[in-house]
């Protein structure tokens, strides 16, 4: 039987302490999170649902005395089925009598609770981290929900040094942004796009420019629809030994001589080659193309200037 866990929190930091606490029910959790006039709706919604996701979360942000006694029946059915948080977040809060759970109290400082969790990781390890290498840890990571799986790979990645030094850092949470954008592709090819915006949501939260992201899109929408073009030579070819085969009578067939590579389909490894092509089936030249055209105008936009570059971004991944 799960429990229901009550966190006693801050408002400053209740998304964060909220995904921090979901990993207690599940390594990839799906969290709802339902405060104010949602609380009620949300809950009793979930509670009559038959089927609820395996990984699913709910939090409940700051619940009335009266919100807490008439979802009381409803939270019981649900914490069986799924992980639920009630997090209060006034230092003030009562927790209502009508509640029954394990009690979190929460660290509100966010640099002594990040710290206070990466030395206990370390110790049990045997390893230290330099103050230069914490400063830019925490520089780096800003969803902390990530924080505990970044430093055991860190620990791994030191090997048997007993120090992680800031060139760990570098060499380790760097790459987190590239698998974290391969990721958001890999969602993109499934045409998940609940993934798609979870995916991107955590890239901008860990300080990756929304330049970036858009750059990195911008390569594979030139690179699938080159995958389209590609099409009509494979056509046949749907097992990957297949495909390789053809891959490279069309690559040695195109003759294109080029300093930038990784922008042209041809020079692809084969295997990333077939996968791009699964990928380019799923989706329409014309849905390709008004993808492509549309990031071409949001660059302009967020390179002179303009407010709102996160709603266009999510719009155009929501619209594909």
């Amino acid at each position: 039987m799960k429990k229901l866990l009550i966190a006693m929190g801050s408002k400053e930091n209740v998304v964060e302490d909220i995904h921090v606490l979901s990993r207690r029910y599940h390594e990839h959790p799906g969290i709802v999170i339902a405060q104010g006039k949602d609380v009620r709706h949300v809950v009793i919604e979930k509670a009559s649902n038959l089927f609820l996701a395996e990984n699913l979360v709910i939090a409940i942000v700051d619940p009335t005395v009266s919100d807490a006694e008439a979802l009381k029946p409803h939270l019981n059915v649900l914490k069986e089925r799924a992980g639920v948080i009630v997090y209060l977040t006034s230092e003030t809060s009562q927790v209502p009598g009508a509640l029954e759970g394990e009690t979190v109290v929460l660290e509100k400082d966010r640099d002594k609770r990040i710290r206070e969790r990466v030395r206990g990781a370390l110790k049990l390890s045997g390893k230290k981290m330099t103050d230069k290498a914490f400063a830019l840890l925490t520089s780096r990571i800003r969803d902390e929900a990530i924080l505990d799986q970044e430093v055991l790979k860190l620990i791994g990645y030191a090997g048997e040094r007993a120090t992680i030094d800031s060139r760990d850092i570098n060499a380790v949470v760097t790459e987190t942004h590239e698998e974290t954008l391969m990721a958001l592709f890999d969602a993109f090819s499934r045409m998940d796009k609940k993934e798609v915006l979870a995916i991107f949501e955590s890239l901008l939260m860990n300080g990756q420019h929304i330049l970036a992201i858009h750059s990195y899109l911008v390569n594979q929408m030139r690179l699938l629809i080159q995958a389209k073009d590609l099409e009509p030579f494979v056509a046949e070819a749907r097992a990957y030994p297949a495909f390789a085969a053809a891959f490279k009578r069309w690559k040695d067939k195109t003759g294109v001589e080029t300093s930038g590579k990784k922008r042209y389909l041809p020079f692809q490894h084969p295997y990333y080659a077939f996968k791009l092509s699964g990928t380019s089936r799923k989706i329409s030249r014309r849905s390709l193309v008004e993808f492509y055209e549309f990031l071409s105008r949001l660059d302009v936009k967020i390179k002179t200037g303009t407010k709102h570059d996160r709603i266009l971004m999510e719009y155009g991944l929501l619209k594909v």
